[in-house]
């Protein structure tokens, strides 16, 4: 038996740094974000509606409320409602159906959080709060499950007033970078705990 040629050589050591390679890779720590870290940012996106209520109802009384024929009517109670409508959509679709919305992006046990992470779950969420589809399944929700069987009118306000100030609150405060840029994985201060006692 003689000595092994050059290209056979070659191609060990190939295959020993490959092998090498992916052993390491299997040893590494892993970086993605985890299906409970998505469920807990969906989670705090529903505190974070509630915090944003009165900005979100002033920003609607400025800018929808002059673009209907019934200004007054839209000042006393649309805007206030639309607020109330969307903590039920929240609450219904990004709160209580936090693992749903995090399987439809494909993180549940995929990626691990980071400061880039959070702008492309959150750009996910705006386009799944945005997307036609959804506004009708949201618009059908809220008047099967937000209108009181006794609150006239509610079901056709619903239809006709709630996707247009939906579309124009979610493009002014549903904005993924401002919204990562306030938490901690960005560089954000971490909240303030409570003293104990």
């Amino acid at each position: 038996m003689g000595s092994p040629s050059l290209a056979a050589e070659l191609m060990m050591k190939a295959a020993l740094l490959l092998l090498t390679a992916c052993v390491g890779a299997l040893g590494a720590p892993d970086t993605r974000f985890s299906c409970a870290e998505c469920v807990d940012e969906m989670h705090k996106l529903g505190w974070l509606i509630k915090l944003g209520a009165e900005d979100i109802q002033s920003y609607l009384l400025a800018n929808y409320c002059p673009t209907v024929e019934e200004q007054e009517f839209c000042q006393e109670h649309l805007a206030q409602y639309y607020v109330g409508m969307l903590f039920s959509i929240v609450n219904h679709y990004f709160v209580d159906g936090a693992v749903h919305v995090c399987q439809t992006m494909g993180v549940c046990d995929a990626r691990r959080y980071t400061c880039e992470e959070c702008v492309e779950g959150l750009e996910w969420v705006k386009a799944f709060m945005l997307d036609p589809i959804m506004v009708a399944e949201y618009t059908i929700y809220l008047e099967q499950n937000f209108c009181l069987s006794d609150w006239e009118n509610c079901k056709e306000g619903v239809k006709e007033y709630f996707p247009a100030m939906h579309n124009m609150a979610m493009e002014k405060f549903l904005i993924p970078v401002e919204i990562c840029n306030n938490e901690p994985v960005c560089g954000a201060d971490p909240p303030t705990k409570p003293p104990m006692f």
